[in-house]
């Protein structure tokens, strides 16, 4: 066992426990730690699905830099889809608790807070959603549990008379059920079950890809709740949005390490 470790030793493999050498003789199957190992624990929003197409997002890690790029259009106006894929990350990046920040010196962008949170918020830059939303300032928050599976906050947009939103993200099944309405080319039309299905399938096409999806939606109030039972009713008939799907790109070395040539 001992001349085994150092075998494995001599390709850079370090074995705590001498027994696992010899267990690993007849192992099949290798399961590696992923986050931050092979990939680079940057997550990076690279689909958008809206109620009129889908597009990509380039660009990865945390540096805002990319464009978008219609990969799937259901309806003749162009406009309608970046419009939807804007609103999307931006209910993204305004219902979050993350922070993007850039060192001055060395130009490094550097994440504050959950991956996940950092992602919608470098999407929400790179397609310039953040500035069309920059007139919404948040006053109440419903925060994300695992139970709840949602995040829900109340913005009041101070360009247009203080008017209130509720913004929410979470899991799609999740929030699909509290949609009773879809925003579509602009305005927001009844949701059918022949749309809630072909949303559900979405999901389930870019999960198979590894993506990380989450949705978005909103709905306008008039004025804030005063008793605790009537949260609940501020994340009931809210209005879909989009979804996004979001992957921990590899790192570069990942392939060679995999093969064993690092």
């Amino acid at each position: 066992l001992a001349l085994g470790v150092q075998r494995m030793a001599m390709h850079h493999a370090i074995v705590k426990k001498l027994h696992s050498v010899e267990t690993l003789g007849s192992a099949s199957v290798i399961c590696s730690d992923k986050t931050g190992t092979l990939t680079r624990n940057e997550m990076t929003v690279e689909r958008v699905v809206t109620p009129s197409g889908e597009v990509q997002i380039t660009g990865t890690g945390y540096a805002p830099e990319g464009r978008m790029v219609i990969v799937d259009q259901r309806t003749p106006e162009r406009a309608a889809i970046e419009m939807e894929a804007v609103a999307t990350l931006g209910v993204g990046a305004l219902d979050n608790d993350g922070d993007l920040r850039e060192h001055t010196e060395s130009g490094i962008w550097e994440a504050v807070g959950d991956p996940t949170e950092v992602s919608l918020i470098v999407g929400a830059r790179k397609v310039k959603a953040d500035r069309r939303y920059a007139h919404y300032g948040r006053i109440g928050e419903i925060p994300f549990t695992s139970e709840r599976k949602r995040m829900s906050i109340v913005a009041q947009d101070n360009a247009d008379a203080g008017r209130l939103t509720v913004f929410s993200k979470g899991a799609p099944d999740v929030l699909l059920s509290r949609c009773t309405m879809i925003w579509e080319n602009g305005q927001a039309v009844p949701m059918t079950e022949d749309k809630r299905q072909q949303i559900l399938q979405a999901n389930d096409e870019m999960a198979e890809q590894a993506l990380r999806v989450l949705a978005m939606a909103y709905k306008p109030i008039d004025a804030l709740p005063t008793q605790e039972d009537e949260l609940e009713a501020l994340e009931q008939e809210l209005v879909f949005v989009g979804m996004t799907g979001m992957i921990d790109p590899p790192r570069e070395e990942a392939k060679k390490a995999l093969k064993g040539e690092a």
